[in-house]
């Protein structure tokens, strides 16, 4: 769940839990990210070069096609402390919705200057940040799959793979992976699947839209 929905309180703020005084933000803990599927193209080479800019490959002159999102967030467990050095993997279509995949039998373009696939390590506070494009939707059989971007999130004593949608897409209520990842949740769907988007908030790149995703592991 994003630190957005999480209700702090001040330092000083304390409340009464059996007949004894704690710390307001003991009581408060956040729901942990919900785990979500696979997928069919998790990537079978990961490259060796792999950096946190997903738009500019080394020696290339052209820079990914797609609209620019600057995708960062923080890895947190349930009490909302920050989870160091957690590993995370992120990989997704390019904007025209085609993996670098050799399972991916969709006809759109791929990008000869895009990278597919990058890894960081969150710092001491738990961040991460990527600089990517928007993926595009595709065809998954009888219906469409809306935009997304998948993680895979190593932490000291937990892993979690899940995937982070874009608010208000209009393939969203027809998706049916994530209509079967949600299991009922739908009316509304829960914010915490959806990155939150500030255009123009990017501070790698004036072009552009930062969108912001918190991972919430159990135990860290």
């Amino acid at each position: 769940m994003p630190l957005a929905r999480r209700q702090f309180l001040s330092r000083g703020a304390y409340v009464v839990a059996a007949g004894t005084l704690a710390p307001a933000w003991a009581a408060a803990k956040l729901a942990p990210t919900m785990p979500m599927a696979l997928g069919p193209f998790y990537p079978v080479e990961e490259p060796i070069a792999a950096h946190a800019d997903l738009t500019r490959l080394p020696g290339h002159k052209q820079r990914a096609k797609g609209p620019l999102i600057e995708l960062t967030g923080r890895v947190l467990d349930v009490e909302g402390r920050p989870v160091p050095h957690a590993e995370v993997k992120v990989w997704q279509a390019n904007a025209a919705g085609r993996y670098h995949h050799h399972g991916d039998d969709n006809p759109a373009p791929l990008d000869p200057d895009f990278q597919y696939f990058a890894v960081e390590t969150t710092d001491t506070e738990g961040r991460f940040r990527f600089l990517t494009v928007k993926p595009g939707a595709y065809p998954a059989g009888e219906y469409m799959r809306s935009p997304h971007i998948h993680f895979d999130v190593a932490g000291k004593y937990d892993r979690l793979i899940t995937q982070m949608y874009f608010p208000g897409d209009s393939w969203l209520k027809q998706d049916k992976t994530l209509l079967h990842d949600l299991e009922g949740h739908v009316d509304p769907m829960p914010d915490e699947i959806f990155g939150k988007l500030t255009p123009g908030g990017s501070k790698l790149d004036p072009a552009a839209t930062l969108c912001q995703f918190d991972v919430v592991l159990q135990d860290g």
